[in-house]
């Protein structure tokens, strides 16, 4: 064995004779639901708020942003988006009463409608039902369903006989009447752009009655005169919307139907076939949703912004009356529905810009 090897196995130690440094044993920490507790508030009292600054602000739903949309528009406006929807539920119940009225005599249809739309206030307003028959103005209330019941006798009857576009078209007399009658009745301002809305419309109207053609028969002057009684029902739910609810007036004009046409209705009653039943109750369901929903248009705008409005329905009527029953309107008619759309255009341009009024409770929603 040389030196050097015996000097290595000279420095060779066994294990245990290993020299160790000292290590630094750290403090025992004792782990418990008090200290976890504590940690977890400091963390959500800290980290939490500053991760949530650190998040984008949530965006409105379209829901929201509608509805602010809706109120921050011009009372006339929103009327006008009223109508206009009321005018859609229409075409579609004139549509099924002209289908149903080939046999079923109209005031047995109209009986049927006012039932319909009678049991529908009632499940909507329950128990509030007796509040809902309280009136201040009963006079006009009773004067408004007759007003109601001779436009609906005259306006319909001569919808089962002319032709959709025809019957309306003539109907629109009474935007003429509104206007009149908003100014000596209801003092109200009729400015220099309503004149002209109104002329634009009226117009096209003049231009599809073709004076002098086959329209001017007997039904048509029941479609004017069914104009009239409509103009009169416009003044009288704009008065009546000042102090009473929209259920309120329509349980009237309902109650004053119902008793009117009562006894015709049974002695001219014709049994319906299982389709006709669902077109008249489908024309009582459409009914009670245009009704309530012009009335809150007339309660929300005037009535000389919104009757030029009223042309929007020849145009849904022609829709209407081409699609169910072909009933293609001809040059004369494209060229009287190119005014009064414009007509109806310049109105709703005119109600957006409109001076905005300061809110006023709804009959709908009155004060305490």
């Amino acid at each position: 064995m040389s030196e050097d090897d015996a000097g290595a196995r000279a420095i060779v130690l066994m294990p245990d004779e290993v020299p160790r440094e000292p290590v630094a044993v750290p403090f025992a920490v004792e782990v418990s639901a008090d200290n976890l507790a504590a940690a977890a508030s400091i963390l959500a009292a800290t980290a939490l708020p500053a991760a949530a600054n650190a998040l984008p602000a949530a965006r409105p739903t379209p829901l929201v942003r509608a509805r602010g949309w809706w109120r921050a528009a011009t009372p006339n406006l929103r009327g006008s988006l009223l109508m206009i929807a009321a005018f859609t539920a229409f075409a579609v119940m004139m549509t099924l009463i002209k289908l149903a009225g080939g046999r079923i005599p109209l005031p047995q249809i109209l009986i049927v409608r006012q039932l319909v739309m009678t049991l529908i206030l009632a499940f909507v307003v329950g128990r509030a039902l007796p509040r809902i028959m309280q009136t201040s103005r009963p006079g006009l209330q009773l004067l408004r369903g007759m007003f109601s019941l001779g436009a609906m006798l005259c306006g319909f009857t001569a919808l089962i006989h002319l032709p959709m576009a025809e019957a309306t078209a003539l109907g629109f007399a009474q935007v003429l009447f509104v206007t009149l009658l908003a100014i000596l009745i209801l003092r109200e301002v009729v400015d220099r752009r309503r004149w002209i809305a109104l002329a634009i419309g009226f117009a096209g109207v003049f231009v599809m009655l073709r004076p002098g053609g086959e329209a001017m028969n007997g039904y048509a002057l029941l479609a004017i005169l069914g104009a009239l009684f409509g103009a009169g029902i416009t003044i009288s739910v704009r008065v009546l919307g000042q102090s009473e609810r929209t259920e309120t007036i329509l349980f009237w004009q309902g109650a004053v139907v119902l008793i009117a046409l009562g006894a015709p209705a049974v002695f001219l009653w014709t049994p319906p076939t299982p389709t006709e039943w669902a077109l008249m109750i489908g024309i009582g369901v459409v009914g009670t949703a245009g009704q309530w929903l012009v009335t809150r248009a007339y309660q929300m705008g005037e009535a000389s912004a919104l009757a030029p409005l009223d042309f929007v329905r020849l145009l849904l009527a022609t829709l209407s009356g081409y699609l169910v029953f072909a009933e293609l309107p001809n040059l004369v008619t494209i060229v009287g529905a190119a005014l009064v759309a414009g007509g109806t255009i310049y109105t709703m341009r005119h109600n957006a810009g409109a001076r905005r009024l300061a809110a006023a409770p709804l009959p709908d929603n009155p004060p305490p």
